[in-house]
């Protein structure tokens, strides 16, 4: 990791009050009108005093006045991978594909591992603080709501963080993306209302442990009624073949258009919300993967079923873990880093162990104030956390996944009731092709 190459001053940890989406910093990236079309670029720097902003775009550095961006620049879109749970490093290469796409920036919050990597005290194997749910009062306090245009969460962030996020700031929470599902279980703890408009597009597998015991339709319609009636802006895949941990094929053939959709449909538009998800649908079929897509309206829930139906079974049980070698105690720092997300992907102890030194350099060369300097704690407390980090990183096993068997099921059901298959037969080898979804309303 290129320790020397952040501005850990600039870190939502140490900086004090929150950065607001729409503000300028160096490594942004951003689309610089020219004449009549829109050029991708960076930040390269970004002068308060002069009132000056430079771009760095592959025809060279531009110089524009604040008042000039205003018009000229356009962001673009922050995500923000909220670790704990997400499958930083086994999903790694899709989220840094993410990150490629000229119109995001990708980012993640936390790492997994570390004290706050554990569930609140009212679950059954649950802690006291820090845990999951400080952790996430933490990011509500950073003011990671008013930094992201999307939030990306995985199994245990699901669960917890985004729950928290909703009962602290309601309708205020950016448009979330929700992998496995979390935030629509019977969860430990107080009730937390479903927001009234807060984007919220989940992935669910039907090979994921979370399902329990209930059958595919108990396992939708028990995630539907988690959803408030009067809620326009929630949809769900459910992918009968997918795991806890998302094959990475069905995470490259999704992962992008379910942000494209969060962002859209918290723009207002259903058009290009289903778009994109239609988008998503073909994705999987590709890869052989079927399932049902559910999204709510002024009506109420719709489906739509795509794809190969395959007969429903029980989830895989879990595959017990080899125990873990006994290691000293994680260091007790709990400051939450915020890093570009591929830096977070190939983190190591190394990497964390060279910003905590930049950090307590950077503290110390503060000038000493007799009335205490917050900037200076702040700086301190994120060098601790990085050495937790540290620790967290040497616990690390190399992870790779093999490739996804996109084996079509023995025998198809249901796609859709009474529709016939047909097949290209222009081809050397046949190859089904599938009618298009068809769509029908439930009962809320």
């Amino acid at each position: 990791m290129a320790a020397q190459a952040m501005d850990l001053l600039a870190q939502p940890w140490v900086r004090g009050p929150p950065a607001h989406r729409d503000e300028l910093q160096s490594g942004d990236k951003v689309f610089l009108r020219q004449a009549n079309r829109w050029e991708a670029g960076t930040i390269v720097g970004a002068d308060a005093k002069s009132q000056t902003v430079h771009v760095q775009l592959a025809s060279g550095v531009y110089a524009l006045s604040l008042a000039e961006s205003a018009s000229l620049l356009q962001k673009a879109a922050r995500l923000l991978i909220v670790a704990p749970g997400a499958g930083v490093k086994t999903l790694g290469a899709r989220f840094r594909a993410l990150g490629a796409e000229p119109g995001f920036q990708v980012e993640v919050a936390g790492r997994k591992g570390v004290l706050y990597d554990r569930y609140p005290e009212c679950w059954d194997t649950g802690a006291g603080a820090p845990n999951l749910r400080t952790f996430g009062e933490d990011l509500v306090r950073m003011g990671i709501h008013r930094r992201a245009d999307c939030l990306i969460f995985g199994s245990r962030g699901g669960q917890v963080v985004l729950p928290l996020m909703w009962s602290a700031l309601g309708d205020e929470v950016p448009p979330s993306v929700v992998v496995n599902g979390g935030c629509a279980m019977q969860l430990p703890g107080p009730v937390v209302r479903w927001p009234h408009r807060a984007v919220t597009v989940m992935l669910l597998g039907g090979q994921d442990f979370f399902r329990g015991n209930l059958s595919a339709e108990e396992y939708m319609m028990r995630t539907c009624q988690c959803v408030g009636p009067s809620n326009t802006t929630t949809a769900f895949f459910y992918v009968p073949e997918m795991k806890h941990m998302p094959q990475d094929a069905v995470i490259q053939a999704t992962l992008g258009c379910l942000v494209e959709a969060a962002l859209d449909w918290s723009k207002g538009g259903l058009t290009a919300v289903m778009k994109h998800l239609g988008e998503a649908q073909e994705a999987l079929i590709r890869i052989g993967f079927g399932g049902v897509l559910r999204f709510t309206t002024q009506s109420g829930w719709q489906e739509q079923r795509f794809g190969p139906q395959v007969p429903d079974r029980p989830p895989a049980p879990l595959s017990p873990r080899a125990p873990k070698p006994p290691r000293p105690p994680c260091p007790p720092g709990t400051a939450v880093s915020v890093l570009p997300v591929d830096l977070a992907v190939e983190d190591s102890p190394e990497s964390h162990q060279r910003l905590a030194a930049q950090a307590r350099q950077l503290a110390a060369a503060r000038p000493i104030s007799s009335s205490g300097d917050p900037v200076r704690s702040r700086l301190l407390e994120f060098a601790d956390g990085q050495l937790a980090e540290a620790w967290a990183a040497e616990d690390d096993a190399p992870k790779s996944q093999p490739a996804p068997k996109a084996v079509m099921p023995q025998r198809m059901v249901g796609y859709p009731p009474g529709a016939g298959i047909s097949v290209d037969r222009s081809q050397t080898r046949p190859r089904i092709t599938y009618p298009g979804a068809t769509q029908r309303p439930l009962q809320r």
